[in-house]
């Protein structure tokens, strides 16, 4: 039995192919909205799961490789996956975005932190409004260094993701609730209206939208603000869809 930890669109494709050839795999999300995102003729268990709950789990399940298809930002299950497989003696598979493949050589404008602290750092530094593009979870880090008025933020539209930032100091003029990725032209009006300065973004590769923003960023002249991903030593990894499904079928992964 697979356990595969969801969190992507790929995530979803990946498990539905799987089902579709009778590998016995059980889904995992953290969200009620994700798990209505799985095709329904799956298994999903909507839990988040700490070291205790997955290793119960692989016993009680007879799990024998943990497929992690989670965002590529989502670096602490990941690890908690590493570890998990490694105390349990089971296999780990990583299926990972290609990144977007831009540098700064490519463009002035694009420029490089190492994490969500530095891009904050450098966020901070230009006047005018700063475009957020990360999602929810890592507001907090810009508002410990800048003014909740001057960040615009887009975040998926449930609505208690859009009542915690209401209660973080954002008000409909500068928290948009929307589910992307957008497109370069979408990209491009919303950066207009909101007056954005500079624009912060994952390098979550073509998969997240990334490449859509860096063109709408360039065509505009906004500097663009790339958070790098993080960086884990994983395992048999793959970031060929088919190449990994094969694998799986055939059990030549390692």
């Amino acid at each position: 039995m697979i356990l595969a930890l969801c969190g992507t669109r790929e995530g979803r494709e990946i498990v539905k192919r799987l089902s579709l050839e009778n590998i016995p795999i059980i889904a995992t999300v953290t969200t009620e909205y994700g798990a209505k995102l799985i095709d329904e003729s799956i298994e999903v268990i909507k839990d988040k799961l700490d070291e205790e709950k997955m290793k119960t789990l692989i016993k009680e399940r007879n799990i024998d490789t943990i497929l992690d298809i989670t965002h590529p930002y989502a670096e602490n299950i990941s690890k908690l996956a590493l570890k998990v497989t490694n105390d349990e003696n089971i296999k780990y598979i990583r299926y990972e975005r290609q990144d977007s493949g831009y540098s700064s050589k490519d463009n002035s404008l694009i420029l490089w932190a190492d994490d969500f602290y530095e891009a904050a750092q450098m966020a901070k530094k230009f006047e005018g409004n700063i475009f957020l593009t990360i999602g929810s979870n890592q507001i907090p880090i810009f508002l410990k260094e800048i003014e909740v008025n001057r960040l615009i933020a887009r975040v998926l539209p449930l609505g208690k993701i859009v009542k915690l930032n209401e209660e973080r100091g954002f008000t409909p003029d500068n928290l948009i609730a929307m589910k992307g990725p957008f497109n370069k032209e979408i990209n491009i009006q919303m950066f207009k209206t909101y007056g954005a300065s500079v624009i912060v973004a994952k390098d979550s590769g073509k998969t997240g939208g990334t490449e859509e923003k860096i063109e709408a960023a360039m065509e505009l002249g906004i500097p663009i603000i790339l958070v790098k991903k993080p960086k884990l030593d994983y395992e048999n990894i793959y970031s060929d869809m088919n190449l990994l499904i094969k694998d799986i079928i055939s059990k030549t992964y390692n």
